[in-house]
């Protein structure tokens, strides 16, 4: 094994350690949490126990594999270039790296006044998708089209003052500056699809750089590795052009000689290491004894 298999391997494995670590401190007290919802009452005790398991592991596993993805992405790019508080264009700030939990960005932009907020929704809302089949119009959100939020940035700057806002994932690439909203399988409802946009844009134009890119990003392909994603997002931003699905994301941070096949092999490893399967065995058993 390379040097950087095994430096991947160990991310996972730090990282994944502290996660279960953190599932098996409260499980007992969820199990028994769900053992008085009526509606579960008629269900074997390790079936139910199977399901906390999974519902914990689901809710907290994404704040896990972000962590990966940040330390991977610093063997691709450089610590410096994956920094825990992203200030491209060095706005004054006192903000303590050592407490920052993931990655922040720092801008003198007022990214929370209503009314850049409002000047963004509605140029999401003008630019969705729209038709079905042949007649299907791509969305006119696009890597280019969004430039046009750096002017409207302007009217809300606040000299003087900084702002932060956390983000799933930045890093600079050596060209560009890259911003994400990262998600599990990315399968969000026509509800929510539109606010994750507008958080994503609302991020780029904090960034307040021209050379900087977002997207849409996602751990894996919900509809299978090779097959066409399918999404709400799709509505409010052009496909593929912002969209990092699966294979693709890893493969945008993954360090020179490690494949997206090769990394899921890496990261089996790391758990079969972690003796996984055994620790939830093992907190089923107690939890329903």
């Amino acid at each position: 094994m390379t040097d950087t298999s095994q430096q991947i391997v160990e991310i996972v494995y730090n990282e994944f350690s502290k996660l279960i670590e953190n599932i098996e401190g409260d499980f007992k007290i969820n199990y028994v949490k769900k053992r008085y919802n009526f509606l579960l009452s008629q269900l074997d005790k390790n079936i139910t126990a199977n399901m906390v398991f999974v519902s914990s592991f689901e809710s907290k596993s994404g704040f896990a594999i972000e962590a990966c993805a940040k330390k991977i992405a610093r063997l691709k790019f450089g610590e410096a270039n994956v920094p825990q508080i992203v200030n491209p264009r060095n706005v004054k700030h006192n903000i303590d790296p050592l407490k920052v939990n993931g990655q922040i960005i720092v801008t003198d932009i007022d990214t929370d006044n209503g009314n850049l907020r409002g000047e963004i929704s509605t140029f999401r809302a003008n630019r969705v998708a729209s038709g079905k089949g042949k007649l299907r119009s791509e969305s006119k959100v696009t890597q280019e089209s969004i430039k046009q939020l750096l002017p409207l940035a302007q009217k809300y700057r606040t000299p003087g003052h900084y702002h932060t806002k956390p983000v799933d994932l930045a890093f600079f690439d050596g060209k560009d500056w890259v911003v994400l909203e990262l998600k599990a399988g990315g399968d969000l409802d026509s509800s929510n699809a539109p606010s994750n946009v507008e958080k994503l844009l609302t991020i780029y134009t904090g960034m307040n750089v021209s050379n900087s890119r977002a997207y849409f990003a996602t751990l894996y392909n919900k509809n299978g590795e090779g097959n066409t994603w399918t999404g709400a997002v799709k509505k409010h931003m052009a496909f593929p052009e912002m969209f990092l699905i699966g294979a693709k994301f890893w493969d945008t941070i993954l360090p020179e000689g490690i494949t997206y096949k090769k990394f899921t092999r890496l990261y089996k490893k790391a758990l079969k290491e972690l003796d996984l399967n055994k620790r939830i065995n093992q907190m089923i058993i107690k939890a329903t004894e």
